[in-house]
């Protein structure tokens, strides 16, 4: 028998709360009361729907927030890249300086090279 999913244990829950409630009268002549089982088990359903609520709202803010730290990453990044560039235009494209930030740049660029390695 296969593990019951998410909903299909909301949909048992459900559906013994109402069985609970329709068949009351015939539990309680056998000797047992469901009315306190009934006001349990819609408690924990509805603190299942509230915490349910709340992992989908934190889904929500973790995307968001992982959208806006590859933003800012990003942003960092080119920036960094435009230095780069700046920095060749006040010392030439043949400056030692330049050629090492190029490396740089181009060895983070693809793993597993090393910046010594990025221009052989």
């Amino acid at each position: 028998m296969a593990k019951m999913n998410e909903s299909g244990k909301r949909d048992f829950v459900q559906q013994m709360i109402v069985i609970l409630q329709q068949n009351a009268p015939k539990l309680t002549d056998k000797g047992f009361d469901p009315t306190a089982k009934v006001a349990q088990l819609q408690e924990e359903l509805t603190a299942a729907d509230d915490a349910e609520g709340r992992q989908t709202e934190a889904k929500v803010a973790a995307k968001a927030a992982t959208e806006e730290a590859q933003d800012t990453l990003r942003t960092a990044y080119d920036d960094g890249s435009a230095t780069v560039e700046i920095i060749a235009g006040f010392l030439g494209k043949d400056d030692m300086l330049v050629h090492e930030l190029r490396k740089l740049r181009k060895a983070n660029g693809k793993p597993g090279i090393k910046p010594d390695a990025a221009e052989n």
